[in-house]
């Protein structure tokens, strides 16, 4: 696994907390519980840190004022962005 198990819980738990909803279009659940799956067996792919860097991309204007750990979240974003970018 490229995650720590810090970085993994702080990832996975704020994407579960903003994903997990009925307002979450079905589509955007099913791929985060197969990225959830992936992350909890450390069996992520490129695509997978791709999906994670645009969620996290995407959610950053609302979680950066309101979450009190940031600096988990910005270093997990970054991370995210670093795999994703790597050649397989």
């Amino acid at each position: 696994m490229f995650y720590t198990m810090e970085e993994a819980a702080v990832l996975g738990g704020f994407l579960e907390l903003y994903l997990d909803r009925d307002s979450v279009d079905p589509a955007v659940r099913e791929r985060h519980r197969k990225f959830r799956q992936g992350l909890m067996r450390g069996a992520l792919e490129r695509a997978d840190y791709e999906w994670a860097a645009a969620t996290l991309g995407f959610l950053r204007p609302q979680w950066w004022p309101e979450h009190e750990d940031y600096r988990a979240l910005e270093n997990a974003l970054l991370k995210t962005r670093t795999l994703a970018s790597k050649k397989e």
